[in-house]
Formats: C-alpha cells, sequence, structure tokens
C-alpha cells in the first residue's frame, strides 16, 4: 500500500466484525484501568465513546490530535538540537580562529620583544665601547642612562654620536612601537577569546540540553504513541498496524511538501546572491577607465597577418572597435545555482560521520527496498550533493539535516530516535523518502538535476 494516502477510507466496524470483537474484549479488560497521566485517554473512555457515533468522532479527534502534538513536539524538539548544535559548532569555530590568532599574536609579540632586546643590546655595547676607548661624547652615556630606564625614545640623542648609532636607535624605537602595539592587540584577543569560551561553553550546555529534551521527547512518544494507535484502532474497527502506516504516510508527505518548499526557497535565495554578486561585479567592471583604441598604423614588416591583405597590396590594418561593455544583460546566462552551502556542526554525543561506512550500509540497504545495485551510482551521486554523505550536514538555508537532508530533521524520528547521530537511521529513513516519492534513486536524481533539489 502506498504511504501517501490523502484521502483515507478505512473501513469501519460493521466491515470487520472479528477486529471489532478483539477490540472490545481488549475494552472489557482494561475497562477498570485507571486513566493514564498526562491527559491520555484510558481504554475505559474509548468503551465509553463507543456509546454513539458522536462520542466516537470527538475520540477520534481526541486521539489524533495527541498523536499529532506527540510528533509536532518531537521534531521540534529535533529542530531545536540541529539548530542548538549548529550554534555551538559556529561558536566553537570561532573560538578556534580566536585562539589561532591570539597563538599568532603572542608569536609576533614575543619576536618583537626579541627584536627589542637584541637593538638595546646593540646600543650599550657600542656605549660601553666608546666608554672604554676613552670616548666622552654625552651621547653615549645618554645612551647607557636610557637603557638603564627601559626609555628608548630618550635615545634619540644618541644620534649625536655617530651613524651607527643613530641607526640603531631608530630600529630600536620601531621595534618598541610595534612591541607595544602587538601587545595591545594581544590583549584584545584574548579577552576576544575569553568571551568566546564562555559563549561556546554556554552553546554546548543548549546543545547538550536540547539532545536530552529530544531524548526525553522522543520517550514520550513510544510511551504512549504506541496505546494511542491501538485506541484509535479500536475506535475505527482497523488495525494498529494500518492506522500506523497511514500516519507515516501523512508524515512522509508533510515531508517531502516541507522539503520541496524550502529547498526551492533556499535555491532561489542563492540564485539571488549570486545574481547580486554578478551585478556587483559587471558594475565594478564598467567603473574601470577604457583604454583608449591604438590608432591605426601601417603593418610593419615581416609577415602578413590573416586578414589583413586587401586587393591593391598590403594596406594598413584598421584599429580594432572598441568592445563595447555587455553589461549584465548580455552576459551569458549564469549556470543553474548549485545546492545551498552545508555546515557540518560537531554534535556533542557521538554522531559518527564516516561517509564510507554509510555508503556501504546504504549499497547494502537497495534489495531491502526492492532496487539492485545499478541504483547505487545514482543515489551516492545524490547525497553526495546534498551533504558529502555526512550525519551532520546542515544545510546553512533551509536548515536540512544529515545524510537525506530530512527537513525538518525531526522528520528522521520514524526511522529510529537514534537520528541526530547514526548514519544507518538517517539512511533507512532517506531510502523510504525515495521509494515513497520518485520510486528509485535515479529518478530521484534526475529530478535533483533538473531542478536541484529532490
Amino acid at each position: 500500500m502506498p504511504l501517501f494516502v490523502t484521502s483515507p477510507r478505512f473501513p469501519l466496524l460493521g466491515g470487520l466484525a472479528a477486529v471489532a470483537l478483539a477490540a472490545t474484549a481488549v475494552l472489557a479488560a482494561a475497562a477498570d484501568d485507571p486513566p493514564p497521566p498526562g491527559g491520555y485517554p484510558s481504554w475505559a473512555d474509548v468503551q465509553a465513546a463507543q456509546s454513539s457515533e458522536a462520542s466516537k468522532a470527538a475520540e477520534i479527534a481526541t486521539i489524533n490530535g495527541l498523536l499529532s502534538g506527540l510528533q509536532a513536539e518531537s521534531e521540534a524538539a529535533g529542530d531545536a538540537a540541529v539548530r542548538s548544535a549548529a550554534e555551538y559548532a559556529a561558536a566553537d569555530a570561532g573560538l578556534q580562529a580566536a585562539a589561532a590568532r591570539l597563538e599568532t599574536l603572542s608569536g609576533r609579540t614575543a619576536h618583537a620583544n626579541a627584536e627589542l632586546a637584541q637593538y638595546r643590546k646593540a646600543l650599550g655595547a657600542l656605549a660601553v665601547e666608546s666608554y672604554k676607548t676613552g670616548g666622552t661624547n654625552a651621547g653615549f652615556f645618554v645612551a647607557l642612562d636610557a637603557l638603564g630606564t627601559n626609555s628608548v625614545q630618550g635615545l634619540n640623542l644618541v644620534k649625536l654620536v655617530g651613524d651607527k648609532t643613530a641607526a640603531l636607535v631608530a630600529k630600536a624605537s620601531a621595534a618598541e612601537k610595534a612591541a607595544a602595539a602587538l601587545a595591545d592587540q594581544e590583549k584584545v584577543a584574548r579577552s576576544e577569546r575569553e568571551r568566546l569560551s564562555e559563549e561556546a561553553k554556554a552553546t554546548l550546555d543548549s546543545a547538550r540540553a536540547a539532545q536530552d529534551a529530544l531524548a526525553r521527547q522522543v520517550a514520550e512518544e513510544q510511551r504512549h504513541g504506541g496505546e494511542l494507535t491501538a485506541q484509535l484502532a479500536a475506535l475505527k474497527g482497523t488495525t494498529a498496524a494500518l492506522e500506523n502506516e497511514y500516519r507515516q504516510g501523512q508524515a512522509a508527505q508533510a515531508a517531502y511538501e516541507a522539503a520541496q518548499a524550502a529547498k526551492r526557497a533556499a535555491a532561489e535565495e542563492q540564485a539571488r546572491r549570486q545574481a547580486e554578486a554578478a551585478a556587483q561585479a559587471a558594475a565594478a567592471v564598467a567603473q574601470q577607465p577604457k583604454a583608449p583604441a591604438p590608432a591605426a598604423n601601417p603593418v610593419p614588416a615581416g609577415p602578413v597577418q590573416p586578414g589583413s591583405v586587401q586587393p591593391g597590396g598590403v594596406q594598413p590594418v584598421p584599429a580594432p572597435p572598441p568592445v563595447a561593455d555587455p553589461g549584465p544583460a548580455a552576459t551569458e546566462a549564469p549556470a543553474p545555482p548549485g545546492p545551498p552551502a552545508v555546515v557540518v556542526p560537531s554534535v556533542p554525543g557521538g554522531a559518527v560521520n564516516d561517509p564510507g561506512g554509510a555508503k556501504s550500509y546504504a549499497s547494502g540497504r537497495l534489495g531491502a527496498f526492492g532496487w539492485g545495485q545499478d541504483q547505487f551510482l545514482c543515489l551516492a551521486q545524490l547525497w553526495t550533493k546534498e551533504s558529502s554523505w555526512l550525519t551532520t550536514a546542515t544545510n546553512a538555508y533551509s536548515g536540512a539535516y544529515g545524510i537525506a537532508q530530512a527537513l525538518p530533521p525531526g522528520k528522521y524520528a520514524s526511522a529510529g530516535s537514534d537520528w541526530l547521530t547514526s548514519y544507518r537511521t538517517q539512511v533507512d529513513w532517506g531510502l523510504g523518502y525515495i521509494r515513497d516519492r520518485y520510486g528509485s534513486p535515479c529518478a530521484a536524481w534526475n529530478h535533483s538535476v533538473a531542478l536541484n533539489w529532490y
């Protein structure tokens, strides 16, 4: 049965007498059960709702609402976990960049201080040597005093003692200024690193809290979802398996529609940005002054250039006409935009980014979905384009997540509660999505090639 059923017509109790009898037995056995916490209906409530069609319809609506709420909350928790992980990744990347900058500045500051010390040492040696050889120029004593008080500015007077000393003074002064400037930059960079360190810690705590919230919500859905589905089946006179399949179909349809809309919007946004960049580049070219066209000159002695021979002998070759700026309208049509940028957050909690392992697993799962190995090349190209087969790949524009780029990411939950960190769960969900929407990986790949999303 296809998953995507928009108008289900499940038979009622009259069409499934055996199921109804079984459900009645279950209801009777559970009639005395106390109502579960959290507003979930008990089996006694379900039995009571059988008294009239209106009560039954109301109870069905209540259970459908609870199931939809559980699913929505799980998806929201999953989306929040992905966003928090991406925020942590961005903060951590900023921290690493700040740490690298601080390390560079520290090295440059140390080098400048070493250079300054070298110049001071050379100045001191000159002054001492002059004193030993009977030099009486006051500049050397000024140099010694300046070195003793760590004041290179005072060494400007040492220019009196000669060019060599004056050059050393200039170099020492420049080195001191550079060292001071670098020290200030290092101080700022150190402060920024500390700020980013605190920010990264806060986002890491948020990411972990979001993952804990996701785990709790998934457990809540698993704890109540099965019973609610069984209650719904009893009221409708169907089976829990059929109800579950129908709800999965609805979820897959919603995932498809959301993914199509978001990926289309992301591609349009990227195309808009590319067009803006192209227009800015064209405007910059147009503002550049054009070189004047060279005047016509006689053809110099030597080989005649092709196209320059005219009737009556060799004629002057006319100057080529200036090439007009083509402008944006005349430029070659831009290529279709590639997929939006993918960022890879370092999801805390043991996510496995193993493209090779994911490909091997996906190849082994093709048969379970009714495909041969001839479909794997299409699948490999599709998910390489989408995510590079990275478990934590996150679309910077749409927020789609994982190997199959599910949108919203919480849609993966239908394949397993570990979807945030498991490439196996993501691959299983993605293969089911492809089967139900396109029929095969090659059909999905053809769609992606044509429209840039799938």
